[in-house]
């Protein structure tokens, strides 16, 4: 490990946080439960990690097999305990909608399922805890 950190988070006030990483990017955090939110929970950012990570597989690996994809929309839900703490996800269930000139079935299973089976970090971070499924939608246009 080095001394300077990937990420940073400050206390605002309440529950709010201020994410930033090396690079400058910022990300507003805080909880949903504990009156008016300003940002992401720190769950649902997880979900949303998830989403976007894999999300760039699938656009990098539809892109090599010359496909062309017009719009990607990926939602993802998480189911949590209802009792007990921690709440880890128990189950994670991923839905992707991809439109596009002539998408190709085969080159589109092939890009979600490599990108949760193989390659987003973020899947494989939570693969061991959750149960991640995913299915997918193509529309033309």
């Amino acid at each position: 490990m080095t001394d300077a950190p990937d990420v940073v988070v400050d206390w605002v006030e309440g529950y709010t946080f201020l994410g930033s990483d090396d690079s400058g990017h910022s990300i507003a955090f805080d909880s949903s439960k504990k009156g008016v939110s300003r940002g992401f929970s720190p769950m649902k950012a997880l979900l949303a990690s998830l989403g976007a990570c894999s999300g760039m597989d699938v656009v990098a690996i539809l892109g090599k097999r010359k496909q062309r994809l017009t719009s990607l929309k990926v939602s993802i839900s998480g189911l949590r305990p209802e009792y007990g703490l921690p709440k880890p996800y128990t189950s994670i269930s991923i839905k992707y909608l991809l439109t596009g000139k002539e998408l190709q079935k085969e080159h589109v299973d092939e890009a979600v399922r490599g990108s949760i089976e193989r390659y987003c970090s973020v899947a494989a971070t939570v693969n061991s805890r959750a149960k991640i499924e995913y299915s997918y939608e193509i529309a033309e246009g």
